[in-house]
């Protein structure tokens, strides 16, 4: 509402006599100075001091009325006081402080009042108008309000609106340029700004859309702007939440259709899954299902893949058509809600892996290296930055189609060479170029070897309960050998299949030894609880497996496994009693 110059402060004064009229020029000055043209002798009395004849209150805003009494309170300067430059810099760094204002201007001018010649002291603000209420109302079909909304209102008025710059602040609470670290839809009583309103509408329109109200549109108005106070109301249009009934894809020519329709989780419902649950179209799904049509073309060497959606009333005669533009922006009214998602693919050139090239390397010889890429390329562990999950990939082959995740596996693979012979700290960067022919890819990795490390002594963090002489068999690392980081992930998978722990950290130490390293493991045991109750239960996983678990006044659970090392627990077991 109304403009700012936060932290610019400008006082104007005016002192210029014409010929001992009401003649006056001005200028703007910074508000630690004063600027004087002609004498002051005309307006001085005894003692060489102006007093102050008159002061005005102004506001640009001819819709708010100002508290002029609350004006006063903030300001030294007085009627019939004696004017100070001074005194009205701090007149003006006052009413800034309070948070009320902006734009806070004093103008200082010539009067003569009664035969007597003084100032008049012309304070212009702009009032900071607070909120008195907020209200939420949805848009009826004939175009009244009322209280009937989908999503209830608290929900709404806890809605956290994404901060669009270091002004969002909770005036109220923290003053002008308090910064709200986890901003909240605008509140009664807080300072008033018409950008924070907007957010706040795409906010509860967000609200909306993660149930599935498409059409949503939420405008925010202020109403009866009194004093320097105003009601805020948010105004919905919902329309109606859409289902998905077909899902279509088009311009797929060299990956399937079912496959395609897998890796989408926007899908008509199943007889396993609730309507709402499974097929509600929610725009989040939506863009989490486009990167994941991406992810998986890129996967296939078709790096210039391009992806887009729309929806159409599902079972309309002409939405089979190739070019109907019914984009999930450009709808209007609110009557649809069986959808027809389909997906418009241009799948683009497909780019193989033509030469796979080496540097940096002086351990192993680049022969070792692309025989050790051929090898071990089959499903390699990595995390997939679409799924964010740890999936099985193959790394990238000469010959074969380029894919995203076969890169993040071939790196893996030259980092477990390494890791093997001790190079904890190599690392391998990769450079992509295009070959000689169209469509072919060059891969080069780059490896900085570092230092060849042995472990100098292991230590175990965090145990209370269990022993170290229990956890120490599970490690297959020890010191005096090289420090091995597949041993080090075997070892650290061995303990977390103890079952006595939360969680497992593995990383290494420096030490004042060249070339050696200490193994810490650090571990949170679960937490002791008391158990009762007796039971034999049997497993089957491929292999038959008998467990009998025994519960009784220990803090664990004890599980005795046919297929595993019984002593572990045994051990457990005789180290609490010891401790009792």
């Amino acid at each position: 509402m109304g403009y700012q110059t936060d932290g610019v402060r400008w006082s104007i004064i005016v002192l210029s006599l014409l010929g001992g009229a009401m003649g006056w020029s001005e200028e703007i000055v910074p508000a630690t100075r004063a600027f004087h043209i002609g004498p002051l002798d005309s307006v001085s009395k005894a003692g060489n001091q102006i007093r102050i004849l008159e002061i005005e209150y102004s506001c640009k805003r001819g819709d708010v009325t100002l508290n002029e009494e609350k004006l006063r309170q903030g300001m030294r300067s007085k009627k019939d006081g004696v004017y100070s430059q001074q005194v009205v810099d701090g007149d003006i760094e006052s009413l800034y402080q309070t948070g009320d204002y902006t734009n806070v201007q004093i103008v200082t001018s010539q009067v003569t009042v009664d035969g007597e010649q003084g100032v008049r002291l012309t304070v212009m603000v702009d009032p900071r108008v607070r909120v008195s209420e907020v209200e939420v109302k949805r848009i009826r079909p004939d175009g009244g309000l009322d209280d009937n909304l989908s999503v209830k209102r608290e929900e709404l008025m806890r809605v956290h609106p994404k901060p669009w710059d270091t002004r969002d602040a909770h005036e109220s609470a923290g003053g002008a340029g308090a910064v709200v670290r986890n901003p909240t839809v605008t509140k009664a009583g807080e300072i008033l700004r018409e950008e924070r309103l907007f957010r706040d509408a795409v906010a509860m329109e967000e609200c909306y859309q993660e149930k599935g109200y498409k059409d949503v549109r939420v405008t925010p108005k202020t109403l009866d702007v009194k004093g320097e106070e105003a009601k805020v109301v948010f105004e919905v249009e919902e329309g109606k939440p859409g289902f998905i009934e077909e899902v279509r894809f088009l311009g797929n020519k060299n990956v399937g259709s079912d496959e395609l329709r897998k890796v989408v989780t926007l899908k008509p419902a199943n007889s396993l899954s609730s309507k709402e649950e499974s097929n509600c179209f929610k725009v989040k799904k939506l863009e989490i299902d486009l990167d994941r049509l991406k992810d998986l073309y890129e996967n296939k060497g078709f790096l210039d893949v391009q992806v887009t959606a729309s929806l159409d009333r599902f079972g309309e005669p002409d939405n089979k058509g190739e070019e109907k533009e019914s984009r999930i922006d450009g709808w209007a009214g609110n009557s649809r809600e069986d959808l027809s998602l389909v997906y418009r693919i241009v799948e683009g050139q497909r780019y193989g892996v033509e030469k796979i090239s080496v540097s940096g390397n002086t351990f192993f010889s680049e022969n070792d290296i692309l025989k050790e890429l051929r090898s071990g390329a089959k499903g390699v562990e990595v995390f997939d930055g679409v799924q964010l999950k740890m999936i099985r990939a193959d790394g990238l082959t000469r010959g074969r189609a380029y894919s995203v995740n076969g890169l993040q596996a071939s790196l893996e693979i030259l980092q477990n060479m390494y890791g093997r012979e001790g190079f904890r700290e190599a690392r391998v960067e990769w450079r992509v170029e295009p070959g000689e022919k169209k469509g072919d890819l060059d891969i080069h990795f780059k490896i900085a070897e570092s230092e060849k490390f042995k472990v100098e002594r292991i230590e175990i963090l965090g145990n209370t309960v269990t022993e170290d002489s229990v956890i120490r068999r599970e490690i297959q690392l020890t010191p005096g050998e090289v420090f091995n980081t597949l041993k080090e992930k075997s070892s650290k998978e061995n303990i977390l299949k103890m079952g006595l722990f939360s969680s497992v950290e593995t990383y290494a130490e420096e030490t004042d030894r060249s070339h050696y390293q200490n193994l810490i493991i650090k571990v949170v045991e679960k937490p002791e609880e008391l158990t009762f109750g007796f039971a034999v239960s049997y497993f089957w996983n491929g292999n038959p497996e008998r467990s009998l678990v025994l519960g009784s006044r220990f803090p664990f659970i004890l599980t005795l496994n046919f297929s595993q090392n019984w002593g572990i627990v045994f051990e457990r077991m005789c180290e609490w009693i010891k401790r009792k």
